[in-house]
């Protein structure tokens, strides 16, 4: 019998902020794939949500005329924090959270994922490890809506009505990929501020 993880506290974890352009390879960003992977034997636990800052312009067609600007500009955007979902994943597979965004709601953003659950973190640098869930993000195209799609093969164009439509990506944008060991802990007691702490005492006594 198969038993939830429950002999560790859990965890909360963060991408940190990270911009979307408005294309990915020339294609719109229009779709969020967040990848769970649990290694183990007992069922893990994760609740992921979604800090989402839209651009600050509404998208427009760019004119050649456009001056370059030399100065420093700066864009204050509220955030809208969305909850993706509490997720229980089974032993030994990979549970994939996808999200598609209709108007643009990627076009020029800056999103941030965090979640919280059953993560392994390191007592020494405080960064996750492998032994309890392991997770990913990445943004790209869905291929829903066109696109691309008008400048691919026929058997390209009809594999992607009838697979990505539903699922994955048509392609992804690798500048927003963020791989499991580059998530960032957040709890406010880490724990290695305490080893920090006792070392940086020993070295003024």
């Amino acid at each position: 019998m198969t038993n939830d993880h429950r002999e560790q506290k859990q965890v909360t974890i963060t991408t940190g902020p990270i911009y979307v352009a408005p294309l990915g390879l020339w294609v719109p960003n229009d779709k969020l794939i967040i990848t769970l992977k649990n290694p183990t034997h007992k069922k893990l636990r994760a609740q992921i949500s979604l800090g989402l800052c839209p651009s600050p312009n509404a998208p427009v067609a760019l004119s050649t005329s456009v001056p370059l600007s030399t100065s420093v500009d700066t864009f204050e955007v509220n955030e809208t924090e969305i909850n993706l979902g509490s997720f229980k994943v089974d032993p030994m597979t990979c549970l994939r959270v996808e999200k598609r965004f209709d108007n643009y709601e990627l076009f020029d953003s800056v999103i941030r994922l965090t979640a919280f659950g059953d993560f392994e973190i390191c007592e020494d640098s405080c960064e996750p490890i492998c032994g309890l869930l392991e997770i990913t993000s990445v943004v790209g195209f869905s291929g829903y809506g066109g696109g691309l799609l008008t400048a691919l093969p026929a058997e390209m164009a009809a594999l992607n009505q009838a697979y990505y439509y539903y699922s994955g990506l048509l392609i992804s944008d690798p500048s927003t990929f963020v791989p499991y060991g580059d998530w960032v802990l957040c709890d406010t007691h880490c724990p290695c501020d305490s080893s920090s702490s006792s070392s940086s005492s020993d070295d003024h006594h």
